[in-house]
């Protein structure tokens, strides 16, 4: 009897023992984002980083690039099986926060969420109707990256602040001529990008959507002003053939980066990769000004968020790691600014004297922006991506003169306005 009471004893303490030493499940939370291997490998150590000085806390990241992200997140959204952290833009916040798939961020601010440091100026953008849907990961706007080296060859004038876009078309003639390439690989025209156009329709004080969300918000002309640039340009050999804009799928395998273009349009947390793959120095400047201009074209723009979806079950541990990310000067030393100058202003001060040549470049132009640009426009409509998609559709039909360029811009209005006028 004594020898089964000892026994029993014996075990009971080793059971306590074991529970002592970590059988205890770790705080597991879903990391999803889009991005290039640049960012993928800086986040994967970010989150080793964070699992380190937390113990018990485990992240498990998600992946794409951006051409597979939103589909892959809308199949999510509708099994209710999102990410517990997600990574969301700009243009697409709207429409998750006013579907309910992400939560509003108000009750954690300064409560486990530090924005003590944090401009009102970053901190608008992630509002949706006063409410906190997103925390700004970096601060950002469109640009051009170029390489100097070419521009030097080609013995053409580098650009400067307060050139107009009949500066950028000789320029582009000009690189053409002396480099027997490609200018650019497609400025601003790129498949699934609007902020050309959007940078040209605000210069003359309008803007791609109206305030109610229900149609397009500027004048057609404008339209057909813009893509000409593209079309002649196109037809001149300047720019590359729809065929060969097709194979752009990645920053890898962008025409800058393969020596076949001089120019690219680009956002300016992207030159961190656009560096990497080219392995070659690369310098940014600004979108050109109009002479017809009544405002800015340019404005800076959060360059992504954290945001926490209704699927997440410990949103406190979500609070955490987005506080982790945006306040701890070792994370951001890693991040290098890749996802766009830190919000926070005292890891901004930290970071300053450390910066590489591209991180200080990267802060330069956001600072030159600053000076030339005018307020972001409200987030874009929940129906914004079916718009983009008329808008590739319609671009690529013009390229390849299938339609006019006066009967693209009649289809892409039509058919822009009926997306919008129905949806939901």
């Amino acid at each position: 009897m004594e020898r089964t009471i000892g026994l029993v004893t014996l075990i009971a303490v080793l059971v306590a023992a074991f529970a002592l030493t970590g059988s205890t499940e770790p705080t597991t939370l879903r990391l999803t984002w889009w991005g290039n291997q640049t960012r993928n490998d800086q986040t994967i150590e970010v989150i080793e980083l964070f699992e380190k000085k937390n113990p018990g806390y485990k992240i498990k990241p998600e992946y794409t690039s951006w051409s597979g992200y939103w589909d892959r997140m809308a199949a999510q959204a509708a099994g209710s099986n999102l990410a517990d952290i997600m990574q969301q833009d700009f243009k697409y916040i709207t429409q998750y926060a006013e579907s309910g798939q992400i939560i509003p961020l108000d009750p954690y601010v300064n409560k486990g969420l530090n924005l003590k440091d944090v401009e009102d100026t970053f901190i608008e953008p992630g509002k949706i109707n006063g409410k906190l849907y997103g925390v700004n990961l970096g601060a950002n706007t469109y640009v051009f990256a170029y390489d100097p080296a070419m521009f030097a060859k080609a013995n053409v004038n580098e650009p400067n602040p307060d050139w107009t876009w009949e500066e950028y078309l000789d320029t582009c003639k000009k690189l053409r001529k002396g480099l027997k390439m490609f200018a650019d690989n497609e400025l601003g025209f790129a498949t699934n990008n609007i902020s050309g156009l959007e940078h040209y329709v605000r210069q003359r004080g309008q803007q791609i959507f109206d305030p109610s969300g229900k149609k397009l918000g500027f004048d057609p002309k404008l339209f057909v002003e813009f893509y000409k640039m593209d079309l002649d340009l196109t037809k001149d050999k300047v720019f590359a053939p729809p065929e060969v804009r097709l194979e752009v799928t990645s920053v890898e395998n962008n025409l800058l980066v393969t020596k076949k273009a001089a120019m690219s349009s680009v956002w300016t947390n992207q030159i961190v990769a656009f560096n990497n793959a080219a392995q070659r120095p690369l310098k940014m400047a600004l979108f050109p000004k109009d002479k017809k201009q009544v405002k800015e074209g340019t404005y800076l723009k959060p360059s992504m968020f954290f945001s926490i979806t209704k699927d997440c079950k410990n949103r406190n541990a979500a609070v955490k790691f987005i506080d982790f990310f945006i306040n701890d000067v070792e994370v951001n030393k890693i991040l290098k600014a890749e996802r766009g100058v830190p919000i926070s202003s005292k890891v901004r001060a930290a970071m300053a004297s450390e910066l590489d040549e591209t991180g200080k470049a990267m802060f330069e132009i956001i600072d030159l922006a600053g000076k030339h640009s005018s307020a972001i426009d409200p987030p874009p409509p929940a129906a914004f991506k079916q718009v983009i998609d008329v808008l590739n559709d319609v671009h690529y039909k013009m390229l390849y003169k299938v339609i006019t360029l006066d009967q693209g811009a009649k289809e892409f209005f039509d058919r822009s306005n009926k997306i919008l006028a129905e949806a939901l």
